[in-house]
């Protein structure tokens, strides 16, 4: 053999040998963070830091903690001597200040941020930048509809003396603002009773004895497989299917949409009309409610990450085979700015200031797994309120 060719073939399994190592290497250091990344699935935090409660069915409970710990975040949670994700704050109102109630679900609780970073306190601490006098109170709870909202609103939100009440609303709270129960949990049902608004079913009924939490399966197989896997269903979910035609995986499986999400359905079923038509009902309360404790009214809405990430919209018309003849992305938005033209309050959209964040692969405004607001996220949702209440002249300063 030549002495070139030697060199090379020597050359090619230097290559090749590098190549080796190099991906071994890889694989093992996904390997160990795949042990060492968190459960990917909610291993009952809620029990560890909720309680009964025979109005809203659950609330957290005051003084306790819990820490998350997740594949994509691990964060600590305290609660504090009233029951809110908040700093220890008094219900009288400090002389000289003014006070922001928000109002929501696990968006506004935040549990998937530290609290430094959830939407509430970031928007509290750009508006004290500026020597204002604000507070702006957490009253978030994980699994809260809009009912649980307003029935916390009118018995322990309005005891802080908001100036302005935020209400956030996401696509899911249209069912279940007409349901008595979500996720299993028993919750109240709201009808009108002597012109207001009442639960039906109080006391709400006691839960059930929590079952066990069912762990997903041990991972097996090659760790850069399954991160490439998980990377192209949420980034690139038209190339994960290619791949899947080729053996690497298994392909999306097409699944009938659960009916709470057939609220962007072109033409909903009879339960998605009479959820919005008690949807309408509650927000109108809120509406009243506010106006008695002298508070403005702002409904935010949180879009759905469909409604943000192109990526998202591709992976759900591939999960459940609808496309925009089918679904109109919008169709919950502009329900709800309808309703709040009707009663008299504005709606503050969030999807353009989310929008502005998407760097898939980098970063996003959402969680890949999780599907709730990264950092960034809650900055966008913040700068857009701050935006909103200082073009809107809500916080009355000069």
């Amino acid at each position: 053999m030549r002495a070139s060719a030697r060199e090379g073939l020597g050359r090619a399994l230097l290559v090749i040998t590098s190549v080796a190592v190099v991906a071994g290497g890889l694989e093992a250091a996904a390997r160990v963070a795949r042990r060492f990344r968190g459960p990917g699935y909610e291993a009952a935090e809620t029990d560890r830091y909720m309680e009964y409660d025979p109005l809203l069915g659950w609330r957290k409970r005051p003084n306790s903690s819990v820490t998350y710990r997740r594949r994509e975040y691990t964060v600590d949670e305290t609660i504090n001597r009233h029951g809110l994700r908040e700093l220890d704050r008094d219900y009288a109102l400090p002389a000289g200040c003014v006070r922001i109630l928000a109002l929501g679900d696990s968006f506004v609780e935040g549990y998937t941020v530290p609290f430094e970073q959830t939407v509430g306190h970031v928007l509290e601490t750009a508006l004290r930048a500026e020597g204002r006098q604000i507070e702006v109170l957490n009253a978030g709870t994980s699994g809260y509809s809009t009912d649980q909202e307003y029935l916390f609103y009118r018995t322990e939100g309005a005891r802080y003396s908001p100036r302005v009440v935020l209400v956030f609303f996401y696509y899911n709270d249209v069912l279940y603002n007409d349901r008595e129960r979500f996720a299993q949990q028993p919750k109240p049902l709201l009808a009108v009773r002597d012109g207001r608004l009442e639960p039906v079913n109080s006391p709400v009924p006691a839960p059930s004895p929590a079952g066990h939490v069912r762990k997903p399966p041990a991972p097996h197989g090659s760790a850069i497989l399954e991160w490439l896997r998980d990377r192209l269903l949420y980034g690139a979910p038209r190339e994960h299917q290619a791949l899947a035609r080729l053996g690497l995986w298994d392909a999306i499986p097409t699944t009938r949409a659960p009916l709470e999400i057939r609220v962007y359905e072109r033409h909903p079923p009879a339960e998605i009309e009479a959820a919005w038509s008690r949807t309408s009902d509650i927000l109108g309360a809120i509406a009243e409610e506010a106006e008695v404790h002298a508070a403005r009214l702002l409904v935010v809405y949180v879009p759905n990450r469909l409604e943000v990430d192109p990526r998202t919209w591709e992976l759900t018309r591939i999960q459940y085979g609808v496309d925009e003849t089918v679904w109109d992305r919008t169709a919950v938005r502009r329900h709800l700015e309808a309703i709040g033209a009707m009663r008299g309050f504005p709606v503050l959209d969030l999807t353009p200031a989310l929008r502005r964040e998407v760097h898939w692969p980098w970063s996003g405004p959402y969680f890949d797994y999780d599907g709730h607001w990264t950092a960034a996220g809650h900055r966008a949702a913040a700068g857009a309120l701050r935006s909103f209440l200082e073009h809107a002249g809500w916080l009355g300063f000069g």
